[in-house]
């Protein structure tokens, strides 16, 4: 009968505290089967291997003779011994050959076990695959004078992680953003069927520059072909159930490791290996990050996070203020994020409450007015309630408390107080939905508005029921939920067209969520279309210079910015800014996001100064009203693109530098902001004659299109043409003319929106051109 993990971890911790010379005895004597033996013998190699770069387990051969300084292996030099261990030697290197001078690490393995042999040879044809700036790099390989295989790898000066955190003090989200390059270097490896099954602080290195290099893949296997190796090496505090047990090992396994050590990272504590499970003492982390780790590190890998891509998105989600998956928290849970994220100004809550006032006339008039005061007057009551509540809180609270977390707690119970009768509460809730949705938290406003739009129409409350519904289908077609939208769409509609007259400027409204669905749907034509056709009425109803009209002006020239009409796009765009102004609204975030419309245009189109004027204006003015954010990275960008066709090129590469990690932090690695920066960066580095800037550069752009799935579309034809700008600059210029043949074919099956695209390929062909002689 096999044992139980109890007591084999009993047995465990009385045979590995044996010396060496009776261990084997008492092994022997215990009597145990050979599936709990083979379990014990691994349990004891995995703790007594302490595996790094320096080693890769396996058998060795008992007359290893190390190699002498000057002395040659392949094209390389011996400089020096950097250490021994498990299965050979790493030297540092010279390159010989008389090529070129480079410093390189070779690792090199004596084998008296052919499996071994042949995993280590399996290991040049793996790590060969792997090519991202997070990796440790195969520059060569092959079979010393004396049989024993070897690798080239480049050498990585640098700390290890553990060594990294503590010679700095770094906040946790500091931490976190590290973690997250760990993640991108190992997704990079994942992707290409690459696991690393020996994960750990010491195997993941930190340069100088503050680089992250994973290093020793060389226990690494395919995913492919994941069978339980016992020789393959690991390390006991960081390895996965699955590993223990013998079992196949997958990315799962991989994930496992890195939570442990993302844990050790945190925290400084080493985790406590049992048997039964990996054990996390208690530490002062948020609830959300424990909880993370907590599931990176399931017993079981279905548990665990699907890929390191889902593991690193839980994290950003912890950064960015957001509910993690991993914590099943609860209203009171989701309000405390409000904190984290966003600030309101106190005067929302002034507006607010005098939309109370308001809505509450309207219901007077609905019913009759002893009806009416009595409902007003509970109301009133739990409105009163929960304004305490937000007051009470700030004045409570050590510093500025947001107003967004206040709103919530607020929302929270009004609704809590009104769960049996929701048609008594219903503009309330409505109200707050409606500013939730109003400040982007579309997580807060979804539930708020699904309770007032489920409501029946029955004559009471049907222009509320009508807005909440249209407010959720806003709310929807931004969460990537089109067909909900539509249906939500639908019933806001149904009630306004019942009186056309009563909602004219409801009616007039909708077009601009029906415009988003027809875009969403791919028809770009139809989507402008509608928009369009809506002007008339609007400025009719609202005349030229309101906000509803200028608003509606920005979104007709974005759907003809799509359609490729740019100097309609123009004209459009132009009337909206003028309409801001003369509103004195320019600085407003809507009025800011018209002006960069506008520049943009002027740029695509060739205006150069009037673009450059628009960019300069515009990136002041956010900057100093409202600091960071996507937005001003993709104002940056712009403005480096425009620097880099006036062939500005060191001001351009300053701009992208500077936009990059801005991109990075509130739109994700691979946004659309980060990844137009990808773009112009390297065309600025091509130009610049920067050929290794731009191959690097084009190198970390292809692991983030990869990663995030995104080869293909526009993307895939931008690529091919950042590619060919780099081929370019290392004077390949017929390999460059094929890559600019496939990126001219993508842009073509766009249609009329890349036509800026395609003339920016006949541009780059023009460099070739300029660049004499075809180079193969």
């Amino acid at each position: 009968m096999a044992l139980g993990w109890s007591e084999m971890e009993e047995l465990y911790a009385r045979v590995s505290s044996l010396p060496d010379a009776t261990r084997e005895q008492a092994i022997l004597e215990a009597g145990l089967s050979t599936e709990d033996e083979a379990s014990l013998r691994r349990l004891l190699a995995a703790n007594a291997e302490e595996n790094s770069f320096l080693s890769t387990g396996g058998a060795i051969a008992s007359d290893l003779k190390l190699l002498k300084a000057g002395s040659e292996v392949g094209n390389w030099k011996i400089v020096e011994l950097l250490g021994a261990g498990g299965m050979g030697e790493v030297y540092k290197v010279d390159r010989a050959d008389g090529y070129y001078e480079q410093t390189a690490a070779l690792k090199r393995i004596t084998l008296s076990d052919e499996a071994a042999f042949h995993r280590f040879d399996r290991e040049r044809q793996i790590l060969a695959r792997l090519e991202h700036p997070g990796l440790a790099r195969l520059i060569d390989g092959g079979v010393d004078g004396t049989g024993a295989p070897f690798l080239v790898m480049e050498l990585v000066d640098g700390q290890t992680l553990t060594d990294y955190e503590s010679g700095r003090d770094l906040s946790l989200d500091e931490k976190l953003r590290k973690f997250l390059e760990i993640c991108d270097a190992l997704s990079h490896a994942h992707s290409r069927l690459v696991i690393h099954r020996d994960l750990k602080p010491t195997n993941i290195l930190v340069t100088s520059s503050g680089t992250i290099k994973v290093i020793d893949f060389g226990v690494a296997g395919l995913l492919a072909d994941s069978s339980g190796d016992l020789k393959a090496p690991m390390t006991l505090q960081y390895a996965a159930p699955e590993q223990l047990a013998g079992e196949a090992v997958s990315a799962a396994t991989d994930i496992y490791s890195l939570g442990v050590t993302l844990f050790e990272f945190l925290t400084g504590q080493h985790p406590q290996r049992t048997l039964a499970d990996q054990a996390l003492p208690s530490a002062s982390l948020p609830r959300d990050v424990y909880a993370i780790i907590g599931k990176a590190t399931s017993r079981n890998p279905g548990d665990r996070y699907a890929s390191v891509d889902a593991f690193a998105r839980e994290i950003e989600l912890y950064l960015t203020g957001y509910p993690v998956t991993a914590r099943k928290g609860g209203s009171a849970y989701k309000a405390g994020l409000y904190v984290r994220r966003n600030s309101l100004a106190l005067g929302l809550i002034v507006v607010l409450l005098a939309g109370f006032t308001a809505t509450f006339w309207q219901f007077r008039k609905a019913e009759t007015e002893r009806d009416v005061a009595l409902r007003e007057r509970e109301r009133l009551r739990t409105l009163q309630e929960a304004t305490f509540v937000m007051f009470s809180e700030a004045g409570a609270a050590e510093g500025d408390t947001p107003t967004r977390a206040l709103l919530s707690r607020a929302a929270e119970k009004v609704r809590d107080d009104f769960s049996e009768s929701p048609h008594e509460v219903a503009p309330v809730l409505q109200m707050f939905g409606e500013l939730f949705y109003l400040i982007n938290d579309y997580q807060s406003a979804e539930p708020l508005l699904r309770t007032v739009s489920q409501l029946s129409v029955d004559g009471t409350n049907d222009d509320v029921i009508a807005r909440a519904s249209h407010d959720l289908a806003v709310v929807l077609l931004r969460s990537g939920e089109a067909d909900e939208a539509e249906n939500s769409l639908a019933k806001a509609l149904e009630i306004w067209t019942s009186s056309p007259d009563t909602y004219e400027d409801q009616l007039i409204g909708s077009a601009m969520v029906s415009s988003q669905l027809a875009a969403e749907a791919g028809d770009p034509v139809k989507a402008e279309k509608i928009l369009t056709d809506s002007l008339s009425s609007r400025i009719a109803l609202s005349g030229e210079t309101s906000l509803e009209t200028a608003i509606l002006l920005t979104n007709i020239g974005v759907a003809r910015m799509r359609t490729g009409d740019m100097a309609g796009a123009i004209d459009v765009s132009a009337r909206a800014r003028d309409a801001y102004s003369a509103l004195d609204k320019l600085e407003t975030p809507d009025g800011l996001n018209t002006m960069n419309n506008l520049a943009t245009l002027y740029h695509v189109t060739g205006r150069l100064d009037e673009a450059e004027t628009a960019y300069t204006t515009t990136i002041s003015l956010r900057q100093s009203l409202y600091g960071p954010s996507a937005a001003l990275a993709v104002l940056l960008s712009n403005y480096g693109k425009l620097r880099l066709q006036k062939g500005e090129l060191e001001e351009a590469i300053v701009l992208f530098d500077e936009a990059l990690p801005m991109a990075d932090q509130f739109a994700g690695s691979a946004g659309p902001p980060s990844l137009a920066i990808w773009f112009g960066l390297i065309e600025a580095l091509a130009l610049k004659n920067d050929p290794l800037g731009a191959r690097e550069s084009l190198v970390s752009l292809r692991s983030l299109l990869e990663s995030s799935d995104q080869m293909n579309g526009a993307y895939a034809g931008l690529y091919e043409l950042a590619r060919g700008q780099v081929l370019i600059a290392e004077g390949k210029l017929d390999a460059a003319n094929l890559a600019l043949d496939q990126a001219e074919q993508a842009f073509n099956l766009l249609g009329p929106a890349a036509a800026r695209y395609l003339a920016k390929v006949t541009l780059t062909r023009e460099l070739i051109g300029q660049s004499g002689q075809s180079q193969p």
